[in-house]
């Protein structure tokens, strides 16, 4: 046996970066919906996002917005064959289990919230008072792209992230168009998601085999760098939505913050994923 067939066991970083990356983004989404559903401010900039984006394409028919609403399941499709594909190739179960349990975890997580835990005031802003907050639509499609993105061998993954992002803020924005969901909703499953994800990788990298550095790291810093640039060009239309009501910038705003939560949560999937350099038992 060589010494490339031992799997090296994660060092103390290695698992507090995995509990770092699943704390901080639960903690983000606690406070995206501290902001977003207690404060007047909020509740007003999601109402103007949720009633602008629903708006803009007023000539949309009835077929296209069909197939917005079959989006997630789109995506989850294709994520399930990928993800078969690869438990095929590598002939591992232990990827297909984890992914089973994370995407379980996640949209049980986002339901709990939405249905038990989560009750939105009513500060005589939005017309609809009723809680749609965390969006199911997008934390169905997320979990299944993180799923892929896990099992992806290594030197796949920052492809796998872009394409994930990619599903994911189309799956978001969507939700927004055919008027099921405000940006909230969005960004905090996108976050729940992402924070279950991380735990997921933990498990792997505990049971997983060993993995040789492989390139494309800098694929992964472009997506972490687009994300915070998303976010922060998100702030230009977020600040015209507070001065000017009208012209769609509530609605763009929303759209940017959801680009950009899509891009860093997928760019620090993959960091957290990234095989380690380490010498080789002997």
């Amino acid at each position: 046996m060589t010494a490339t067939a031992h799997r090296p066991a994660p060092t103390v970083l290695d698992v507090l970066a995995h509990v770092l990356g699943a704390a901080l983004p639960w903690a983000g989404a606690v406070l995206v919906g501290i902001a977003a559903l207690t404060t007047t401010t909020g509740q007003w900039l999601d109402e103007r996002a949720f009633q602008q984006a629903h708006g803009a394409f007023p000539d949309l028919s009835a077929q296209s917005r069909q197939l917005l609403d079959l989006l997630p399941w789109a995506v989850g499709v294709v994520s399930a064959v990928c993800l078969a594909v690869l438990v095929a190739r590598s002939r591992r179960i232990t990827p297909a289990v984890t992914g089973a349990a994370v995407v379980v975890l996640s949209n049980l997580t986002v339901q709990l919230l939405k249905r038990v835990f989560v009750e939105k005031p009513d500060l005589g802003v939005q017309e609809a008072v009723g809680n749609s907050f965390p969006s199911g639509h997008t934390a169905a499609a997320a979990a299944a792209v993180a799923v892929v993105l896990l099992a992806a061998p290594a030197r796949l993954r920052p492809l796998v992230a872009l394409a994930g992002a990619c599903a994911t803020t189309a799956t978001g924005v969507a939700t927004l168009l055919n008027g099921w969901h405000r940006p909230s909703d969005v960004v905090a499953s996108l976050l729940v998601v992402a924070g279950w994800a991380a735990l997921g990788g933990l498990v792997l990298r505990l049971t997983g085999p060993v993995e040789h550095p492989a390139p494309g790291g800098w694929l992964t810093a472009a997506l972490a760098v687009a994300g915070a640039g998303a976010l922060a060009l998100g702030l230009l239309p977020l600040g015209a939505a507070l001065r000017i009501p009208g012209g769609g910038f509530a609605a763009a705003a929303g759209c940017a913050a959801i680009l950009g939560v899509s891009l860093l949560t997928a760019a620090a999937l993959a960091a957290l994923q990234a095989p380690r350099s380490r010498r080789p038992r002997s």
